[in-house]
């Protein structure tokens, strides 16, 4: 099995189209099942467009599960909502006999928030968060840029910013404690995604601007000494 993050999380990436068909001949070359995670393609920013995986290849749709969920986008997590698309016939049938053997299910709160997550007036909030947040992300990555040693993934999805210090020298415990405690922000430490996110740390941008503003404040007081 191959788990693909499209968007990617915690860079903010959106593949591109040759990107993801070097994905899916990877896949069919090694007789892989690819599990697309599409649950932030609601939240891309201007001049981007996420393309779905299932729409670059069709001959990769009888090894495809692809995951969306309206819950990063709408906030409704707690709902246990999401959509799992399987195209093959065959694929789908063992989805769907593990999941009845699981006792796994829809409920209705769920389906309801869902129908209303993607109606029009649905359609119409999302262009108008994608607009705050791409103000927010402006703001936050002024803020970094401000930093000597300090950088930030251009972020072309989501509401996650991914921020690498290496560039200060520092070992990732003072980074950590200048953030956290000195800043006081919380963030996910960059190891917990993996080899390499030692010195990285992933910013939730997704709220109202004048606390990014006085977290950019923040950052800047905890690092003034490299200023």
């Amino acid at each position: 099995m191959l788990i693909l993050c499209s968007p990617h999380n915690p860079g903010g990436r959106v593949w591109s189209r040759e990107e993801l068909q070097g994905v899916c001949d990877f896949a069919k070359r090694h007789d892989l099942i690819l599990v697309s995670d599409e649950i932030h393609h609601d939240l891309v920013y201007p001049g981007v467009t996420h393309i779905p995986i299932a729409n670059v290849d069709r001959s990769i749709n009888d090894r495809l599960v692809m995951l969306t969920a309206p819950s990063k986008t709408f906030n409704i997590a707690g709902l246990h909502t999401g959509q799992v698309i399987i195209e093959d016939p065959e694929l789908h049938a063992k989805f769907s006999d593990r999941m009845k053997a699981l006792s796994i299910g829809s409920n209705s709160a769920g389906t309801f928030a869902t129908l209303a997550a993607y109606s029009p007036e649905g359609a119409a909030w999302v262009d108008e968060l994608m607009a705050y947040l791409d103000g927010n992300r402006k703001i936050f990555d002024a803020a970094i840029a401000d930093i000597p040693g300090l950088s930030s993934m251009a972020l072309e999805s989501t509401y996650l910013s991914w921020v690498d210090f290496s560039g200060t020298g520092m070992p990732a415990k003072e980074i950590t404690r200048r953030v956290q405690k000195g800043a006081k922000i919380a963030v996910n430490l960059g190891a917990t995604f993996g080899s390499g996110g030692e010195t990285c740390l992933r910013f939730n941008i997704g709220t109202q601007r004048a606390r990014v503003e006085e977290a950019c404040d923040r950052l800047r007081a905890a690092f003034a000494d490299l200023q």
